[in-house]
Formats: C-alpha cells, structure tokens, sequence
C-alpha cells in the first residue's frame, strides 16, 4: 500500500520531478514503517495525513541530503585550484536527520510512541 502517489505530492509538497519521486517513495515509505513500527498502515483521518505529509517531506530531505553528499564520507573537494570543505556528515547522522523529519510530522499522533 502507497502512503501517497504522484498527484498528491505535486499538489502538496513538490520538490521532485516525477521520475525521482517515483524512485524515492518506497525508501521514503518503508523509513515510515520502520520508525512507526508499522502502525502508520492504519493510521485514518488527521494520523493519516500526518503519515503523507510525513512521507512527503523524508522524500525532500532525502533528495536534500543526497545532493549535498551527507553520508557519503567527502569532506573536500578540489578542482584546479579551487577547493571547498563540507561539513562531514556521517551515514548514523543523516539516519538520525530523517527520524527527526519524521517525528515532527508525526509528534502528537502517537504513531511513533507515546502521545
């Protein structure tokens, strides 16, 4: 079962083309399952938005993280001349990132454990 498709996304949190949504949706959703201990599959009414908006947003913050080479260990770049530092974000970091992201949508709906 898919928390959102491609319609509701783009009408509520576009980001990403079709393409990479469709490619990131099942991490994003499977991230949901993981952190609600699958209580996310019967969430209904208000839990049930939250769960969308929730999934929504890891699929952005995924792509954000991504593109900015958290988790993969680079911490300079060089090019004839010119270099630039990152910040070094390890792989537990950006997982601790994305169960944040998650609590926020879902804080008060119990789905992550306590009220």
């Amino acid at each position: 079962m898919a928390y959102i498709d491609w319609e509701w996304y783009n009408s509520h949190f576009p980001q990403l083309t079709q393409q990479e949504f469709e490619r990131r949706r099942p991490a994003a959703e499977m991230k949901v399952d993981i952190l609600t201990h699958n209580r996310a599959r019967d969430a209904a009414g208000y839990k049930m938005d939250q769960v969308k908006a929730c999934v929504a947003n890891l699929l952005n913050r995924q792509a954000e993280l991504e593109e900015a080479g958290a988790g993969s260990n680079v911490k300079s770049v060089s090019n004839d001349g010119y270099s630039e530092t990152y910040e070094q974000v390890t792989p537990a970091q950006v997982e601790e990132t994305l169960r944040c992201e998650c609590f926020v949508w879902l804080s008060g709906t119990g789905l992550m454990g306590a009220l």
